[in-house]
């Protein structure tokens, strides 16, 4: 089913200022969800810095590109893409501003929506002509791959044997590394990971498990 497409006539109508929405940041070292809430609107839509559940604000660069979703008043949840056109600062609030969409997709609870958790992991992979053991903590987590945090160093295209739980524990997820970035934190790095060859069962518990998270924010959302 394809998304339904929205055509903008007053943008206040379907976002006012004050509605939360969810950011999603693309690519660097602040890739993941975040929440923020709309700020103001005008030439620009204004939006508060992102955060994570665990307060983390994410710092975006003019010209990022981002996915910004939320749930309407009649329960719709809706979405666009856009692209970071500048800050300013306001008291002790970052403010971003982005672009204007042209339009907005309704939008389906998707399976491979990528959902932020803190999941401890043991992993092997192959250095030195030895299989190592090595642990860490995925702080996201889709149908498709994983974002790891860990100390050990790893390079692009190496393969690892993921064990985590998801209310039960799933072994032998193997993963490749696609991308690798510094947190600036001492011997921390995050990978960017994709699945490979996970079994039908495995990838359904997986999509449920990110199904049930994004239920959860929904609910959170329509509370506010």
């Amino acid at each position: 089913m394809k998304d339904e497409v929205i055509n903008l006539k007053d943008i206040d109508s379907i976002i006012p200022v004050g509605q939360k929405i969810m950011v999603y940041i693309k690519n660097g070292n602040f890739q993941g969800t975040y929440s923020s809430y709309i700020y103001d609107i005008d030439k620009y839509i204004h939006i508060l810095i992102p955060t994570n559940e665990n307060g983390l604000k994410a710092v975006m660069r003019k010209k990022d590109e981002i996915d910004i979703s939320f749930v309407a008043k009649n329960g719709d949840r809706l979405g666009f893409q856009s692209i970071v056109v500048g800050s300013t600062k306001e008291g002790s609030n970052i403010i971003y501003q982005i672009q204007k969409p042209k339009t907005i997709k309704k939008t389906e609870l998707r399976n491979n929506f990528r959902v932020q958790v803190l999941i401890d992991a043991e992993f092997y992979y192959f250095k030195d002509g030895k299989i190592k053991k090595g642990t860490g903590t995925i702080i996201d987590i889709s149908a498709g791959g994983a974002r790891l945090s860990c100390e050990e160093e790893l390079t692009v295209r190496d393969k690892i044997s993921l064990k985590f739980a998801l209310g039960e524990y799933l072994e032998n997820i193997d993963a490749e590394v696609v991308r690798i970035a510094l947190t600036g934190e001492d011997n921390i790095r995050h990978y960017g990971l994709r699945f490979i060859n996970v079994s039908k069962d495995k990838e359904d518990k997986i999509i449920k498990f990110c199904i049930s998270k994004q239920l959860e924010t929904l609910r959170k959302m329509r509370g506010i």
